[in-house]
């Protein structure tokens, strides 16, 4: 077995044991910290304050990248390598987050916590939606896609990934004062997650068959085909009001419950492939290097 494969399984431990770092350690709150930072600087000009934010968005970059090429001693290397991936995903941490928002009734602040729409104005039926397409959501950001670059560039795919992630998260606003400075973030997450999206499509695929062609089909925006796919997945009715509405029966906290079962299998899944990805990759840089 590959140490590569070794570091993947023990991060999942570590996450299904701890969920996640404390915030001081998170690399995570790194990233959100440094893109605050830089973004304090304004410019009046659209142009330049796009250009910034670009430079400001590559340096959080770079600093990832940098995190992740620490030249450790062994075992230290090994264990940062894990300590990087389990930073990168997250499982338990989404599992722990919905459940809060249903262990007394649907909990609308916090609901609020996981979601950037106004729960106030919400039902409890659209409370219940907006939990469930959190989950897919992170389905893809917080699982497939920090896996999937793992599995073609190592842990620095991952930081490197969850790093952009990060700052379209806090600036990556199409409106407001973000606008500008938040454009190259949101289009370059926007190009990464493109394929782990469609990705997820073949695993909600292998829980329920049709979900792949019924995500592309009816994907809500530009990656949010897991939304579609989730919706497929439990017969409910996800909406977003104003954006867009996906047909099925009005969504309760119990297919809250359902969709975290879900997370959870898909999760499986996409472990079980990353070790495949990872592995090939092994053997045919093994080959290569012969």
């Amino acid at each position: 077995m590959g140490i590569e494969v070794v570091v993947l399984l023990t991060a999942l431990m570590l996450d299904a044991a701890v969920g996640e770092p404390p915030a001081l350690l998170h690399p995570v709150v790194w990233y959100g910290k440094l893109i605050s930072l830089l973004e304090r600087a304004k410019f009046r000009k659209m142009l330049v304050e796009i250009f910034y934010g670009a430079f400001c968005c590559l340096i959080v970059i770079t600093f990832a990248l940098i995190l992740s090429l620490l030249p450790f001693p062994y075992p230290l290397n090994f264990l940062w390598a894990v300590y990087l991936l389990f930073s990168s995903i997250s499982v338990k941490s989404m599992v722990n987050h919905a459940r809060v928002c249903v262990e007394s009734g649907v909990d609308r602040k916090a609901v609020q916590m996981i979601v950037s729409r106004n729960t106030e104005e919400l039902s409890e039926e659209q409370l219940c939606s907006a939990v469930i397409e959190s989950v897919a959501e992170n389905y893809v950001d917080g699982v497939v896609a920090p896996l999937f670059y793992f599995s073609i560039f190592g842990v620095a795919g991952a930081v490197v990934y969850r790093a952009v992630n990060t700052c379209d998260a806090m600036v990556g606003y199409r409106k407001g004062r973000y606008e500008a400075f938040g454009k190259f973030a949101a289009r370059l997450d926007d190009i990464l997650n493109y394929i782990p999206a469609r990705l997820s499509l073949l695993f909600f695929e292998l829980l329920k068959r049709g979900a792949f062609s019924y995500g592309l089909k009816r994907n809500v925006k530009l990656n949010g085909c897991a939304i579609a796919a989730m919706s497929y997945l439990l017969g409910v009715k996800l909406e977003k009001p104003g954006y867009y509405s996906l047909p099925g029966i009005e969504p309760s906290a119990a297919d809250i419950e359902r969709a975290i079962k879900a997370f959870v299998r898909l999760t499986v899944i996409a472990v079980i492939f990353t070790t495949i990805a990872v592995s090939i990759r092994i053997v045919l840089l093994t080959k290569l290097h012969f």
